[in-house]
């Protein structure tokens, strides 16, 4: 508990300083790229918990954390890192805009307006070569530029905390709890409007609440990724897959007003996230449980 709670205290405490400062100022976040870069530097908060944890309680032994890669026998979870949260994307936006049609525009009105005064005069035959450019990298190169983000974030959540939970909690408290505290951490950006915006009925706590919910179903697949492989890796890689996509979606709204990000498109939204929340709803029901060998090679951290 010693070392859960030195993480905690570090994490929160260095990431909600730093973005408060970073929100705080109209010049430094006034603009999406600004606050994309705050949210982007936040996400080494927990790595710096980490090394909290290690320098205070070192004398009590080492915390044994999933940094190896092993890829010799994982080729197949390190792909679906790779892929599925590319799948899920692309599943939670085909379900948001079958259920809310009018908010589909051909012409991609938000790309338009996201991407300056010059794309206006684009046809609709550019502006979605533009897009379908976008998402190919997304998809094939997004996870690898991400990956060191990603791990920023998995080396604390997934590679400490989950475990330290896992030993005191079952699996499936464990992972509620975690990805609530995820959720939670989130909180920041959330009030600012980070994936949800500022437009919304009960801004912002259901903006907070939503994010917990998401990170909940992120959380528990992203534990299983690791429960699964024995290392953070994989988890960074989709982590940073899931960055890279989420967001896509979006270019097909007619304009950034449409809708309401609470229930998408992206699949932070309740509605747009149903892909993911089925997902993880399906690994705590039939899998959520150790997965022997792998499983005490990450709980062995001692927090």
């Amino acid at each position: 508990m010693k070392r859960i709670l030195i993480y905690l205290v570090t994490t929160f405490g260095l990431t909600w300083t730093f973005w408060s400062i970073g929100i705080s100022g109209p010049v430094v976040m006034g603009t999406p790229v600004a606050e994309l870069a705050a949210a982007g530097l936040g996400m080494f908060g927990p790595s710096a918990g980490v090394l909290a944890v290690w320098i205070v309680t070192r004398r009590e032994g080492g915390l044994d954390l999933p940094l190896h890669p092993r890829f010799q026998g994982n080729g197949r979870w390190y792909l679906t890192a790779w892929f599925a949260p590319a799948l899920a994307v692309l599943l939670g936006g085909i379900l948001y805009f079958g259920l809310f049609r009018s908010q589909f525009d051909p012409s991609m009105g938000y790309m338009r307006a996201f991407s300056g005064a010059a794309a206006q005069a684009y046809s609709n035959g550019q502006i979605r070569g533009m897009a379908a450019l976008q998402i190919a990298v997304a998809v094939f190169m997004g996870p690898f530029l991400n990956v060191a983000a990603g791990a920023g974030e998995e080396l604390g959540w997934r590679g400490l905390l989950y475990p330290a939970l896992r030993r005191r909690l079952a699996p499936v408290p464990a992972c509620l709890l975690g990805g609530v505290i995820w959720g939670v951490w989130h909180a920041p950006m959330t009030v600012r409007g980070h994936n949800y915006g500022l437009d919304y009925a009960g801004f912002p706590w259901m903006g907070v609440v939503m994010m917990c919910v998401f990170c909940t179903a992120v959380g528990t697949l992203l534990h299983a990724l690791t429960e699964r492989c024995g290392s953070i890796w994989p988890a960074a890689l989709a982590h940073g897959g899931l960055n890279a996509m989420i967001s896509a979606p979006m270019m097909f709204l007619p304009s950034a007003e449409a809708g309401s990000r609470l229930l998408g498109p992206t699949v932070a939204g309740l509605v747009g996230g149903v892909p993911l929340l089925l997902a993880a709803a399906a690994w705590l029901t039939v899998k959520c449980r150790p997965s022997g060998e792998n499983a005490g090679k990450i709980a062995g951290n001692g927090a």
